[in-house]
């Protein structure tokens, strides 16, 4: 099979900690890289080609045009707010206009043209943690299977839970042992479905895993996170690299 090409956008922060010991006080700071979860799972898929980009890194990395964009099959963002994705680095005076392409936009573009994309959840995904996310009313959103709520939308599960695969024929989720399925997951984002759109997965009512084609291209939403906390042990199940890889495989149109 020849290789899809799929850029992956976020899961990544800096971590700056501030310790106070009686009169004295000092600071770290420390790169927390939550990408390698996914990323350690996709290296074991020989079709997949992943490059990932951090999200401190969008203004410089991310394509900054479609001709750079259509070199991908297959667009991820996982923690990636909306801010990240739409400014450039430099913001301030004295300004250049136009300040540059609106990469928002961009994704949109890129999936009427034909190109895959898909959503998974997280402290900065759809409306995300005290609604800074902000993918509600944005191009992103319109391209999305699911809408996205302009209120902080996370369902925190700390006493973990499974979702519910309520389409086990789908080419994303078949020939996967679900029903055998032993994970535990502690949290998502709380989405609505759209009309038209596909739901394979759900939990307590609300959706889960879902999908759609959007004028030439493919989008799907995975409610729940790549990495801890929410992700919970879901990425260290013998499974998960399988439902990712036919995940892709469905977004880049190759069944």
């Amino acid at each position: 099979m020849e290789k899809i090409k799929v850029l992956y956008i976020g899961d990544s922060e800096i971590v700056l900690s501030k310790y106070i010991v009686g009169a004295d006080s000092f600071e770290q700071a420390n790169y927390n890289d939550n990408a390698h979860f996914f990323r350690d799972a996709m290296a074991t898929l020989p079709y997949i080609e992943l490059r990932h980009i951090n999200p401190h890194d969008v203004p410089y990395q991310f394509p900054k045009s479609m001709e750079e964009l259509e070199k991908w099959d297959v667009l991820i963002f996982s923690d990636v707010g909306y801010n990240s994705m739409i400014f450039y680095a430099g913001l301030k005076p004295p300004y250049e206009y136009p300040l540059g392409p609106d990469r928002v936009k961009m994704v949109k573009e890129f999936v009427e043209k034909g190109g895959g994309f898909v959503m998974s959840g997280g402290y900065l995904s759809f409306a995300g943690i005290n609604a800074i996310g902000r993918w509600h009313n944005t191009p992103v959103e319109e391209i999305l299977p699911v809408s996205v709520s302009p209120y902080d939308d996370r369902i925190e599960a700390t006493d973990g839970f499974i979702f519910n695969v309520v389409d086990k024929e789908h080419p994303i989720t078949s020939g996967i042992p679900w029903d055998s399925a032993e994970f535990t997951l502690c949290g998502y984002n709380q989405v609505k479905l759209k009309d038209g759109a596909k739901l394979l997965a759900e939990y307590d009512g609300d959706p889960f895993i879902t999908c759609w084609e959007y004028k030439k291209g493919r989008t799907a939403t995975f409610a729940s996170d790549f990495a801890p906390h929410w992700a919970g042990d879901f990425k260290d199940w013998e499974h998960y690299p399988q439902f990712w890889g036919q995940m892709l495989k469905w977004l880049a149109g190759k069944y």
